[in-house]
């Protein structure tokens, strides 16, 4: 899969259809959540970029193997069967419980089958019983890149780290993450790990940005310098943080390296204040 061009929309202005796409992610994670049998670590519920088709999809539920996925361009949402769509609803016009009960019907399940995620969630009208708006195309598009991108190069991160989970995609915070982890035998508070990631914007950034979080973290006065346009993010949490303003002003050309770049001095900054 070849990197996709980045910048069409600015990255100040994809805010709202972040929100959609949030929302609406997790009606794809709510088969997972429903049916399949709960994992300490809430994998049931986390979505992964089919680089072929193009979208964001959940887990196979059911005895004929079927998820759900979330089309970014047309906010839809879609059945699979293997690699193919078996069929497709757009969400313009329609409220997320309709959705899910679209949803429930393709994957031959009673309505209550099918509940939501239980998290905290932005606030957004979609939340509150409103419909998904079919404004925004361009900014979805958009974010389809920067999802898509995001899912090569954490994979290309972490590839030669043995014990780095696999790349997905979080409902919660609607992010792309892989963890390390340092230390075996011991529980996840416990263990020093590194958090490779990429949020398409939150609280702490109106804008999607690639992180690298070491764990526990690490004094913020004594941190080292990083390469790729990298920045120490020290407000609530403290990590490595590339945001979408700062690669959009290198070269469309020199992006894909300017990434790969910083996620790699961050990952080994990371290792070097955690005595790795």
């Amino acid at each position: 899969m070849t990197w996709k061009r980045l910048g069409t929309v600015s990255p100040t202005e994809l805010s709202n259809a972040r929100l959609q796409l949030h929302w609406a992610a997790q009606l794809v994670s709510a088969p997972g959540v429903s049916l399949l049998s709960p994992e300490e670590d809430y994998s049931h519920t986390n979505l992964v970029w089919d680089p072929g088709l193009g979208v964001l999809s959940g887990h196979d539920v059911g005895s004929v193997p079927l998820r759900a996925a979330l089309v970014f361009e047309g906010l839809g949402l879609a059945v699979l069967d293997s690699e193919r769509e078996r069929s497709s609803m757009r969400l313009a016009g329609h409220t997320v419980q309709q959705g899910l009960s679209w949803l429930a019907r393709e994957l031959a399940c009673e309505d209550a089958a099918l509940a939501l995620p239980v998290h905290d969630m932005p606030s957004h009208p979609v939340g509150e019983g409103g419909v998904f708006s079919d404004a925004g195309a361009q900014a979805r598009t958009e974010l389809a890149a920067w999802f898509a991108n995001a899912f090569r190069l954490i994979r290309e991160t972490v590839a030669d780290e043995a014990s780095a989970s696999p790349v997905r995609c979080w409902p919660h915070h609607f992010d792309v993450a892989s963890l390390i982890t340092l230390d075996g035998g011991v529980g996840a508070e416990e263990a020093r790990s590194i958090g490779v990631g990429f949020s398409p914007g939150d609280g702490s950034y109106d804008q999607p940005y690639f992180y690298v979080t070491p764990w526990p973290y690490p004094d913020p006065t004594h941190l080292p310098s990083l390469a790729g346009g990298m920045d120490w993010h020290t407000s609530g949490w403290t990590g490595a943080v590339l945001t979408a303003e700062r690669l959009l002003s290198v070269p469309p050309g020199e992006q894909q390296r300017t990434a790969r770049t910083a996620l790699g001095s961050a990952v080994a900054a990371s290792r070097e204040l955690l005595g790795n």
